[in-house]
């Protein structure tokens, strides 16, 4: 049988082609976003508290679609006393980073002045990090909320911005050459769609050498490498069953191996644990038909390493093996699935607690790389601060590499400039500026104390009168 694709003019295939991967980018860095601006609502609680306080069936909203009179409420504690629902994290912000950094200096313009499309550099990465560290993201006038302790060392070292690799190499090697979180495979989404048209060795390359601008444990390393590819192959239709995830981990970590024999700047490297590594991305057969016992086996929530790279991109892995093999022709189940499934995983993912933020952002970057943009549940992706913004950051991306039709100069976009184009803010406007964000978050907590003690049952008036108490409220007596 011949594919009905085949018989259309060669014009109206391309536009179908690019009508394709243009969604897919759109829903790759969207969805990215969602699943950050999800996962905030049970960062660092653990899988049991976050069914205390969301519910064992928890649906969540950006809009007032179940929330009738708006969207769903953080659970109240200092972590996110201070945010809104509907913001996403650094975890985003510093994708972000990457993606205003390459668009800078991006162009659909074939003549220029010779530098568009250039690659996102280490040095520019690390100039936009102490920009981040010390006034937020400028286009948007966000506060740097969220700060890891190793982006926070390495970022103040000095001549960070001069020699970013050397730098973090060398707080890698101080730290006992054993600390490997997840904070470079966070951001490496965008680097899979930069890299759209570039081979996949040049990818794996590119995403090695962004990642160790922070993070230069190789778990971390091969983690981007493994992610940036899986997102690239996404996009461009190449990954597509689980078949497919599985010979890309293989090339992925063939190609690690090979690169680490051949830099002799990595001899002092530890020899990677390939075992630890399939541990966390290769799944039984059995184990995925309940989502529960997939994530169990990570153990998200486990306190002393919520952050361990491996269980962000195990986490990201599985839920993409997870839709893969739902939607694969021949899957049991329903067949419109489709425009459901990205918020039933995200939402499963982050009813696990942990560093769930992180572990959606990156599964949200491989499911919308995926699944489209057009997908995405509506409440959602319409109900994202900034996510206007956001879209049409995306749209200059598929502007660049040639999938949608339009113009763009990044150089004439402020908001691309190292300041947003709004101008540095001073250390005195700063300080004010986390005054007033202390003072916001202290009045939450004030106000959901009040909300609580005004929810629980109060003694009858006579017996307050009377001065007796409520025998359930009533202290239990000694026994001494």
């Amino acid at each position: 049988m011949t594919n009905p694709i085949d018989h259309l003019p060669l014009s109206a295939a391309n536009a179908l082609l690019r009508d394709v991967v243009s969604d897919r980018i759109l829903g790759c860095i969207v969805g990215s976003a969602l699943g950050d601006a999800m996962g905030l609502y049970t960062e660092f609680l653990s899988a049991k508290k976050v069914e205390e306080v969301y519910g064992l069936d928890a649906k969540f909203t950006l809009q007032g679609r179940d929330n009738r009179f708006g969207p769903t409420q953080f659970y109240l504690d200092l972590h996110r006393a201070a945010k809104d629902p509907g913001h996403w994290t650094d975890d985003t912000d510093h994708a972000l980073l990457l993606l205003l950094g390459w668009l800078h200096t991006a162009s659909t313009s074939t003549t220029g002045d010779g530098d568009a499309q250039l690659l996102p550099t280490q040095t520019d990465l690390a100039a936009r990090l102490v920009t981040w560290v010390q006034q937020g993201l400028l286009p948007l006038e966000t506060m740097p909320l969220g700060l890891g302790k190793l982006v926070s060392s390495v970022v103040s070292t000095k001549d960070f911005v001069k020699e970013p690799a050397r730098v973090s190499k060398e707080y890698w090697v101080k730290t006992g050459r054993h600390v490997a979180p997840n904070g470079s495979l966070m951001r490496t989404h965008p680097l899979g769609v930069i890299g759209l048209w570039m081979t996949e060795t040049e990818m794996f390359g590119l995403a090695a050498e962004i990642s160790r601008t922070t993070h230069a444990d190789p778990r971390c390393v091969v983690a981007c490498v493994i992610g940036t590819g899986l997102v690239r192959g996404l996009l461009r239709g190449e990954v597509s069953s689980e078949k497919d995830v599985d010979e890309l981990l293989e090339r992925a970590i063939a190609w690690f191996l090979e690169r680490q024999k051949e830099d002799p700047g990595r001899k002092d490297e530890p020899e990677l644990d390939v075992e630890e590594l399939k541990k966390h991305v290769h799944v039984p057969p059995l184990v995925m038909e309940d989502g529960d016992r997939i994530y169990g086996s990570l153990k998200l929530d486990d306190p002393p390493a919520i952050g361990y790279v491996y269980k962000t991109l195990g986490a990201g892995v599985f839920t993409l093996r997870w839709i893969l093999r739902s939607m694969a022709p021949h899957a049991d189940g329903n067949g419109n699935a489709k425009d459901e499934v990205f918020e039933k995983c995200i939402t499963h993912l982050i009813m696990q607690g942990g560093d769930a933020d992180t572990n959606a952002c990156f599964a949200g970057a491989l499911l919308g790389a995926y699944l489209g943009y057009v997908r995405l549940p509506g409440h959602w992706k319409h109900g994202l601060t900034h996510g206007r913004w956001l879209f049409g950051k995306a749209e200059a991306m598929c502007k660049v590499l040639g999938v949608m039709e339009g113009e763009y100069v990044g150089k004439e976009d402020k908001s691309t400039w190292l300041d947003g184009g709004k101008g540095m803010i001073s250390q005195q406007d700063m300080e004010v500026r986390w005054m007033v964000l202390q003072q916001k978050a202290a009045k939450r907590i004030e106000e959901g104390k009040a909300k609580e003690e005004a929810r629980r049952p109060r003694r009858p008036m006579w017996m307050r009168v009377l001065g007796l108490e409520d025998r359930k409220t009533r202290p239990p007596r000694s026994n001494s």
